[in-house]
């Protein structure tokens, strides 16, 4: 791996587990047995390391929801969509805890992640306009619309609210998986009585998850 990638992935690791806010350049050059010039010679700052993180970040949301990955709908397809996110959430979590701050603090960041989201957001309007088509999802196009805008804040501040109930303990991998219960039971409702069986699955599926700790 080249020094440039060491850099990135040490940060992604560093931010992850002490919080972005508490990890600084020379923490991360020593994390590295490094110089602090070394870390300069591919970084200016700390905030060319989270740019770069973000592109990394970028290049994880286009691989697993870019318009490619749109095929038939089912809730099994939904299932694998919903894991993806989770990957997502778990490997940038200090984007997800420190999200508000981080884009605060640098203008131009905050359009790239604004344009970033984009693609996800339609992403899953498309995932639902297909369930709603295909009328596993009975809503009309209000309430698609309000179940999408509420299922990406759920999604988006997830982290951040189990790091405020929890305050210094950790968030492990099965607490970033109990958004999901909360996600489908948003939609369970609205779910066609015939597929109701299927939803119940899913929801055995990822409670098991929690359950064992993965």
């Amino acid at each position: 791996m080249k020094t440039r990638d060491k850099i990135i992935h040490a940060a992604i690791e560093l931010f992850n587990e002490q919080g972005e806010q508490n990890v600084t350049t020379n923490h991360i050059a020593a994390h590295l047995g490094m110089s602090p010039g070394n870390l300069y010679y591919h970084f200016r700052n700390k905030e060319d390391i989270i740019q770069a993180i973000i592109s990394l970040y970028a290049q994880d949301l286009h691989h697993h929801f870019g318009p490619e990955q749109v095929g038939p709908v089912t809730l099994q397809v939904s299932m694998g969509h919903l894991d993806h996110i989770i990957y997502v959430m778990w490997r940038y979590r200090f984007l997800y805890n420190n999200l508000p701050d981080i884009l605060a603090r640098d203008p131009a960041l905050r359009e790239l992640y604004r344009k970033l989201q984009a693609p996800i957001y339609g992403f899953m309007q498309r995932h639902m306009e297909s369930l709603r088509e295909q009328q596993i999802l009975l809503v009309n196009a209000e309430e698609l619309q309000n179940l999408v805008h509420i299922m990406k804040q759920i999604l988006l501040f997830w982290i951040a609210y189990m790091h405020t109930l929890q305050g210094n303990e950790a968030v492990t991998k099965p607490k970033i998986y109990e958004v999901i219960p909360r996600v489908l039971f948003l939609f369970r409702p609205y779910i066609a009585p015939a597929h109701q069986a299927e939803l119940a699955e899913l929801e055995r599926y990822f409670q098991a998850r929690i359950n064992n700790g993965e």
